[in-house]
Protein backbone atom coordinates (compact mmCIF):
# COMPACT_ATOMS: atom_id res chain seq x y z
CA UNK A 1 0.00 0.00 0.00
CA UNK A 2 1.87 3.24 -1.23
CA UNK A 3 1.92 6.46 1.72
CA UNK A 4 -0.46 8.54 1.89
CA UNK A 5 1.07 11.67 -0.40
CA UNK A 6 2.65 14.40 2.10
CA UNK A 7 1.13 17.90 1.81
CA UNK A 8 3.74 20.53 2.37
CA UNK A 9 2.81 23.94 3.57
CA UNK A 10 5.50 27.02 4.92
CA UNK A 11 5.22 25.77 8.68
CA UNK A 12 5.81 21.78 7.51
CA UNK A 13 8.81 22.92 5.28
CA UNK A 14 10.28 25.23 8.00
CA UNK A 15 10.17 22.63 10.51
CA UNK A 16 11.09 19.59 8.82
CA UNK A 17 14.19 21.27 6.59
CA UNK A 18 16.12 21.71 9.57
CA UNK A 19 16.12 18.22 10.08
CA UNK A 20 17.65 17.16 6.90
CA UNK A 21 14.11 15.57 5.66
CA UNK A 22 14.53 15.24 1.51
CA UNK A 23 10.72 15.73 0.97
CA UNK A 24 11.04 18.76 2.88
CA UNK A 25 13.83 20.18 0.94
CA UNK A 26 12.78 19.56 -2.30
CA UNK A 27 9.55 21.29 -1.46
CA UNK A 28 11.07 24.21 -0.63
CA UNK A 29 13.56 24.15 -3.52
CA UNK A 30 10.34 23.81 -5.99
CA UNK A 31 8.56 26.70 -3.94
CA UNK A 32 11.63 29.00 -3.98
CA UNK A 33 13.82 27.89 -6.43
CA UNK A 34 12.62 30.00 -8.95
CA UNK A 35 11.97 32.94 -7.31
CA UNK A 36 16.25 32.73 -6.01
CA UNK A 37 16.80 31.94 -10.04
CA UNK A 38 14.79 35.06 -11.34
CA UNK A 39 16.09 37.38 -8.84
CA UNK A 40 19.84 36.37 -10.29
CA UNK A 41 18.57 36.70 -13.53
CA UNK A 42 17.08 40.24 -13.31
CA UNK A 43 19.42 41.95 -10.51
CA UNK A 44 22.76 39.96 -11.26
CA UNK A 45 22.34 39.58 -15.22
CA UNK A 46 22.99 35.92 -15.00
CA UNK A 47 22.33 32.83 -17.00
CA UNK A 48 20.65 29.91 -15.46
CA UNK A 49 23.99 27.88 -16.09
CA UNK A 50 25.70 31.10 -13.79
CA UNK A 51 23.30 31.25 -11.17
CA UNK A 52 23.28 27.59 -10.34
CA UNK A 53 26.24 28.02 -8.39
CA UNK A 54 25.26 31.02 -6.68
CA UNK A 55 22.13 29.24 -5.58
CA UNK A 56 24.33 26.28 -4.25
CA UNK A 57 26.56 28.97 -2.90
CA UNK A 58 23.25 30.36 -0.85
CA UNK A 59 22.16 26.91 -0.19
CA UNK A 60 25.45 26.00 1.43
CA UNK A 61 25.83 29.02 4.16
CA UNK A 62 22.51 28.72 4.60
CA UNK A 63 22.55 24.52 6.00
CA UNK A 64 26.67 24.77 7.00
CA UNK A 65 27.31 23.86 10.38
CA UNK A 66 24.29 21.73 10.75
CA UNK A 67 21.88 24.22 9.75
CA UNK A 68 22.99 26.79 11.66
CA UNK A 69 22.07 29.95 9.60
CA UNK A 70 18.53 28.20 8.63
CA UNK A 71 17.70 28.04 12.25
CA UNK A 72 18.12 31.48 12.55
CA UNK A 73 15.85 32.57 9.70
CA UNK A 74 12.12 33.39 10.17
CA UNK A 75 9.57 31.15 10.71
CA UNK A 76 6.09 32.42 11.06
CA UNK A 77 5.74 34.41 8.17
CA UNK A 78 6.42 32.60 4.21
CA UNK A 79 7.51 36.04 2.71
CA UNK A 80 9.42 37.39 6.25
CA UNK A 81 11.79 33.90 5.47
CA UNK A 82 11.89 34.47 1.72
CA UNK A 83 13.24 38.28 2.62
CA UNK A 84 16.02 36.71 4.62
CA UNK A 85 17.09 34.35 1.54
CA UNK A 86 16.86 36.70 -1.10
CA UNK A 87 19.45 38.79 0.96
CA UNK A 88 21.95 35.71 1.05
CA UNK A 89 21.27 35.25 -1.96
CA UNK A 90 22.31 38.54 -3.27
CA UNK A 91 25.15 38.72 -0.89
CA UNK A 92 26.71 35.20 -2.38
CA UNK A 93 25.98 37.11 -5.57
CA UNK A 94 27.67 39.83 -5.27
CA UNK A 95 31.94 38.67 -5.51
CA UNK A 96 30.63 36.73 -8.52
CA UNK A 97 28.86 39.00 -10.77
CA UNK A 98 31.97 41.56 -9.63
CA UNK A 99 34.06 38.93 -11.43
CA UNK A 100 32.62 38.24 -14.24
CA UNK A 101 30.77 41.56 -14.75
CA UNK A 102 31.90 43.18 -18.23
CA UNK A 103 29.22 46.13 -18.03
CA UNK A 104 31.00 49.11 -16.49
CA UNK A 105 29.71 52.73 -14.80
CA UNK A 106 31.56 54.80 -12.83
CA UNK A 107 31.96 53.59 -8.99
CA UNK A 108 30.54 56.70 -7.54
CA UNK A 109 26.95 56.57 -9.26
CA UNK A 110 25.77 54.06 -6.48
CA UNK A 111 27.35 55.32 -3.73
CA UNK A 112 25.25 56.10 -0.58
CA UNK A 113 25.16 59.86 -1.01
CA UNK A 114 24.40 59.57 -4.40
CA UNK A 115 21.74 56.97 -4.18
CA UNK A 116 20.16 59.58 -1.32
CA UNK A 117 20.35 62.25 -3.19
CA UNK A 118 18.73 60.61 -6.30
CA UNK A 119 15.86 59.93 -4.05
CA UNK A 120 15.90 62.52 -1.93
CA UNK A 121 12.37 65.12 -1.91
CA UNK A 122 10.39 61.94 -3.45
CA UNK A 123 7.15 60.22 -1.73
CA UNK A 124 8.00 56.94 -0.49
CA UNK A 125 6.28 55.06 -2.92
CA UNK A 126 8.16 57.32 -6.32
CA UNK A 127 10.98 55.80 -4.37
CA UNK A 128 10.23 52.31 -4.26
CA UNK A 129 9.21 52.59 -8.13
CA UNK A 130 12.63 53.96 -8.63
CA UNK A 131 14.64 51.51 -6.37
CA UNK A 132 12.91 48.86 -9.01
CA UNK A 133 13.48 50.87 -11.92
CA UNK A 134 16.93 51.06 -11.03
CA UNK A 135 17.37 47.28 -10.40
CA UNK A 136 16.68 46.90 -14.13
CA UNK A 137 12.63 46.36 -13.87
CA UNK A 138 10.58 47.84 -16.84
CA UNK A 139 7.41 49.67 -16.10
CA UNK A 140 5.13 46.62 -16.85
CA UNK A 141 7.17 44.53 -14.30
CA UNK A 142 6.99 47.63 -12.03
CA UNK A 143 3.57 48.08 -12.46
CA UNK A 144 2.73 44.40 -11.48
CA UNK A 145 4.82 44.12 -8.90
CA UNK A 146 3.35 47.24 -7.14
CA UNK A 147 0.07 46.74 -8.28
CA UNK A 148 -0.40 50.21 -9.83
CA UNK A 149 0.78 52.04 -12.76
CA UNK A 150 4.26 53.63 -12.96
CA UNK A 151 2.42 56.90 -14.67
CA UNK A 152 2.11 58.18 -10.82
CA UNK A 153 5.99 58.17 -10.12
CA UNK A 154 6.78 59.45 -14.08
CA UNK A 155 8.12 62.52 -12.78
CA UNK A 156 10.98 60.72 -10.19
CA UNK A 157 11.48 58.92 -13.52
CA UNK A 158 12.65 62.05 -14.93
CA UNK A 159 15.55 61.80 -12.52
CA UNK A 160 17.28 58.63 -14.29
CA UNK A 161 19.20 60.96 -16.86
CA UNK A 162 22.56 60.66 -17.37
CA UNK A 163 24.50 57.87 -15.97
CA UNK A 164 21.37 56.50 -14.86
CA UNK A 165 19.80 56.92 -18.21
CA UNK A 166 20.14 53.03 -19.16
CA UNK A 167 17.42 52.15 -16.43
CA UNK A 168 14.74 53.78 -18.63
CA UNK A 169 16.03 52.64 -21.80
CA UNK A 170 15.88 48.68 -21.23
CA UNK A 171 12.95 46.77 -23.16
CA UNK A 172 13.48 43.73 -20.58
CA UNK A 173 13.68 43.15 -16.53
CA UNK A 174 18.12 42.94 -16.37
CA UNK A 175 19.46 45.24 -14.37
CA UNK A 176 22.33 47.72 -16.78
CA UNK A 177 25.02 47.60 -13.70
CA UNK A 178 24.59 44.53 -11.96
CA UNK A 179 28.08 44.49 -10.39
CA UNK A 180 27.40 48.38 -9.52
CA UNK A 181 23.94 47.78 -7.84
CA UNK A 182 24.37 44.45 -6.11
CA UNK A 183 27.21 46.14 -4.41
CA UNK A 184 24.95 49.09 -3.50
CA UNK A 185 22.78 46.60 -1.98
CA UNK A 186 25.08 44.94 -0.18
CA UNK A 187 26.06 48.36 1.54
CA UNK A 188 22.53 49.35 2.31
CA UNK A 189 22.30 46.34 3.91
CA UNK A 190 24.87 47.23 6.65
CA UNK A 191 23.18 50.38 7.17
CA UNK A 192 20.38 48.32 9.79
CA UNK A 193 20.40 50.71 13.31
CA UNK A 194 18.54 50.08 16.32
CA UNK A 195 16.11 52.11 14.82
CA UNK A 196 15.22 50.34 12.21
CA UNK A 197 12.00 48.62 11.09
CA UNK A 198 11.66 44.84 11.79
CA UNK A 199 10.29 43.08 8.42
CA UNK A 200 7.37 42.11 10.21
CA UNK A 201 6.10 45.09 10.54
CA UNK A 202 6.77 46.27 7.14
CA UNK A 203 4.73 43.31 5.78
CA UNK A 204 1.62 44.16 8.28
CA UNK A 205 1.41 47.31 6.47
CA UNK A 206 1.61 45.74 2.86
CA UNK A 207 -0.81 44.02 3.48
CA UNK A 208 -3.28 46.66 4.98
CA UNK A 209 -3.28 44.99 8.95
CA UNK A 210 -2.38 48.48 9.87
CA UNK A 211 -4.11 52.14 10.84
CA UNK A 212 -3.08 54.97 9.06
CA UNK A 213 -1.80 56.12 13.30
CA UNK A 214 0.24 53.11 13.20
CA UNK A 215 1.58 52.83 9.40
CA UNK A 216 2.84 56.68 9.08
CA UNK A 217 5.83 57.17 11.44
CA UNK A 218 6.63 53.68 10.14
CA UNK A 219 6.34 55.22 6.28
CA UNK A 220 8.53 58.04 7.23
CA UNK A 221 11.39 56.22 8.73
CA UNK A 222 11.62 54.00 5.35
CA UNK A 223 11.37 56.82 3.59
CA UNK A 224 14.58 58.22 4.86
CA UNK A 225 16.61 55.05 5.67
CA UNK A 226 18.21 53.19 2.69
CA UNK A 227 18.67 49.90 5.16
CA UNK A 228 15.04 50.38 5.88
CA UNK A 229 13.90 50.89 1.95
CA UNK A 230 16.49 48.00 0.65
CA UNK A 231 14.29 45.77 2.66
CA UNK A 232 10.81 47.08 2.24
CA UNK A 233 11.43 46.83 -1.67
CA UNK A 234 12.88 43.23 -1.11
CA UNK A 235 9.62 42.16 0.26
CA UNK A 236 6.77 43.13 -2.55
CA UNK A 237 10.11 41.66 -4.96
CA UNK A 238 10.41 38.16 -3.34
CA UNK A 239 6.44 38.15 -2.49
CA UNK A 240 5.77 38.84 -6.21
CA UNK A 241 8.38 36.39 -7.98
CA UNK A 242 7.04 33.66 -5.24
CA UNK A 243 4.09 33.27 -7.24
CA UNK A 244 5.14 34.44 -10.32
CA UNK A 245 8.39 32.71 -11.61
CA UNK A 246 8.24 29.83 -13.84
CA UNK A 247 8.96 26.84 -12.39
CA UNK A 248 12.56 24.88 -12.21
CA UNK A 249 13.46 21.28 -13.74
CA UNK A 250 13.77 18.41 -11.98
CA UNK A 251 17.10 18.12 -13.57
CA UNK A 252 18.01 21.39 -11.75
CA UNK A 253 16.06 20.56 -8.12
CA UNK A 254 17.84 17.58 -7.67
CA UNK A 255 21.25 19.41 -8.60
CA UNK A 256 20.44 21.76 -5.48
CA UNK A 257 19.49 18.69 -3.18
CA UNK A 258 23.31 17.49 -4.15
CA UNK A 259 24.49 20.66 -1.91
CA UNK A 260 22.38 19.81 0.87
CA UNK A 261 23.15 17.63 4.34
CA UNK A 262 20.29 15.50 3.38
CA UNK A 263 19.16 11.66 4.23
CA UNK A 264 20.72 10.32 1.40
CA UNK A 265 17.76 10.19 -1.96
CA UNK A 266 16.43 7.33 -2.23
CA UNK A 267 16.88 5.51 -5.56
CA UNK A 268 14.29 4.63 -8.00
CA UNK A 269 13.67 1.01 -8.12
CA UNK A 270 14.49 -0.93 -11.10
CA UNK A 271 11.02 -2.46 -12.86
CA UNK A 272 11.28 -6.03 -13.17
CA UNK A 273 12.76 -5.73 -16.96
CA UNK A 274 15.51 -3.63 -15.91
CA UNK A 275 16.61 -6.40 -13.12
CA UNK A 276 16.63 -9.33 -15.30
CA UNK A 277 18.98 -7.23 -17.57
CA UNK A 278 21.35 -6.01 -15.28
Amino acid sequence: MKPEPVLFTFHKIREQSEQGKVEAWRALLEFYAPAFFRLLEIEGAMSAREALPVVKKMLGDLTGNGFERLRGTPRQSEREFLGDLRAMLLEAATDYVRAKNSATLAAGAFERDKIAELLDGLPLLHKEMLFFRLAGYTENTVERIMRLSPRVAEKAFERLAGEYQAARLGERDLCPWPAAWLGFLKQARGLKTETCTPTHEMMRIHDGQVSWYEKEPVEKHVSGCLHCLEAWTGLREVGYWRRAADTRSAAEINELLEVIPIEKIPAKKKSLLQRLRS
